[in-house]
């Protein structure tokens, strides 16, 4: 495995908040923050990847596309930071399925997700916005991701990460591929592995293949055995709300009964 130095110390992202005399969410400038750093950031269209940075000596130029989200471009950019601060002068181009996904397989792309998380929602910011929603919910979400400017999907990893709701697991799922992969809060057991495919009776499948279907407006009940395949999934009630992310399917936030946790 591929040694990761330590990061810069003027590069952490604590540090360059700091630096900036950032400390409110509203004023995370990802673009200024980029620039402060040495770097530029150029739209323009990319062959075969979402993002790349190249750089020489302490400049470098982050190109992104022009026509991407601006959650997602905020997210490309932090990224990329992140690149720069563990491989400066190097030359590093990304998929969008390496940016924003947590690889499991590639620790230098989950380094770096885990450096624009870190950069663009600040736990001690991000944990006082979590202190006025008590219950996760779509609703939430979305107020939580506006404030911090960045996806649903983005947003609600940092969710399940803060510890904050220690029953609360996300799935993502698309049409052609089933279940790509999912996270849960570390409180919930292992052996709570959701299934590949979606039940037929879950509102997550009727989203993911009716075009017509909107996002769920509130949590419902519906059984474990839904969801998962584990002995004994039969005796749970647990609660499901899905959203969509165009063009990669449907990610489902899972409330897990409190006896399936403390089992």
């Amino acid at each position: 495995m591929k040694r990761i130095d330590p990061l810069p110390t003027n590069l952490r992202p604590d540090a360059l908040l700091s630096s900036l005399g950032i400390e409110r969410a509203e004023d995370i400038d990802i673009e200024a923050i980029a620039y402060y750093a040495g770097l530029k950031i150029k739209r323009r269209r990319l062959k075969s990847c979402e993002a790349m940075i190249t750089g020489l000596g302490d400049r470098g130029i982050i190109s992104v596309l022009p026509d991407s989200m601006p959650s997602r471009v905020r997210f490309s950019i932090a990224h990329e930071l992140g690149h720069w601060a563990q491989h400066r002068g190097q030359t590093v181009a990304c998929r969008s399925t390496d940016i924003g996904k947590y690889s499991k397989n590639n620790q230098v792309e989950r380094i770096a997700d885990q450096y624009a998380a870190d950069l663009l929602m600040p736990w001690p910011l991000f944990k006082e916005a979590c202190k006025q929603h008590p219950k996760m919910d779509l609703k939430a979400l979305k107020a939580i991701a506006e404030r911090f400017q960045c996806s649903l999907t983005a947003t609600l990893i940092r969710v399940i990460d803060s510890d904050r709701y220690p029953n609360l697991m996300m799935i993502h799922h698309h049409a052609s591929a089933g279940r790509k992969w999912f996270r849960a809060a570390k409180k919930i057991p292992g052996y709570w592995f959701p299934r590949d495919e979606l039940d037929a009776e879950s509102f997550a499948f009727e989203l993911l293949h009716n075009p017509d279907a909107r996002d769920e407006g509130f949590p419902r009940k519906i059984g474990a055995d839904a969801w998962f395949n584990t002995n004994g999934a039969d005796r749970y009630e647990i609660t499901e709300q899905s959203f969509r992310v165009p063009g990669e399917g449907v990610v489902t936030m899972l409330k897990l009964h409190e006896a399936m946790v403390d089992a």
